[in-house]
């Protein structure tokens, strides 16, 4: 009566062996899905997030610049010719142009997208203020300061709170990407303790039956 079962255990000992294998080419399947997907947080975060963070390092020192030499221009004793002063002018505005398509370009949230529409419409307000404080020729009258002091300060001030705005959009995403690859790395931790696991039981399978 024992030779029926005799017969059974083989197959049993090999439909588990199969059986455990497959949950070990299952689980490196997942292991390298979720190695790819860190591969793709891993990218995102350089290429969606520390390249548009630097544009807006340059956009912002770009900006900061042109306020400067306004500054420079209207309230300094030693001024700037008229004629240099519109030529930097012109080429920082020109810079600054770029780098916001450039940024635009970028793959952006919803949020930071209508925080960029926000610092485009503040910077227009602030460049035309710039240009009448640049259209009349002529030195720095009380008239000029009080605007580079009033409206044109409080113009900049609204572009560098947006610029600050948006800095925080990009270090808040760029932390959720770090999360989201941080768990991908624990689950593939998971993974390879559970295909040790199944080696060992599969090891253990065979000793058993051998001995």
């Amino acid at each position: 009566m024992t030779q029926p079962a005799d017969k059974r255990s083989p197959i049993q000992h090999i439909l588990l062996i199969v059986s455990l294998l497959g949950l070990i080419l299952t689980s490196i399947f997942l292991s390298r899905r979720s190695v790819h997907d860190v591969q793709e947080a891993s990218a995102s975060i350089y290429k969606d997030r520390l390249v548009p963070t630097g544009m807006l390092v340059n956009l912002t020192s770009t900006i900061y610049r042109k306020r400067s030499l306004l500054e420079t221009y209207v309230l300094a004793v030693d001024k700037p010719t008229m004629n240099q002063l519109v030529s930097s002018l012109d080429q920082l505005t020109r810079r600054t142009d770029s780098l916001l398509v450039e940024f635009s370009q970028t793959r952006l949230t919803a949020n930071e997208a209508a925080q960029l529409d926000l610092l485009k419409k503040r910077l227009a307000v602030y460049n035309q203020l710039e240009g009448e404080l640049t259209a009349n020729p002529v030195n720095s009258s009380t008239a000029q300061q009080t605007l580079f002091t009033g409206r044109s300060n409080q113009a900049f001030s609204q572009v560098a709170q947006t610029l600050d705005d948006l800095a925080s959009l990009q270090l808040t995403v760029g932390e959720e990407l770090l999360g989201e690859s941080r768990g991908e790395t624990n689950y593939i931790y998971v993974l390879t303790a559970l295909q040790i696991g199944l080696v060992l039981l599969i090891g253990l399978s065979v000793f058993w039956h051998r001995f």
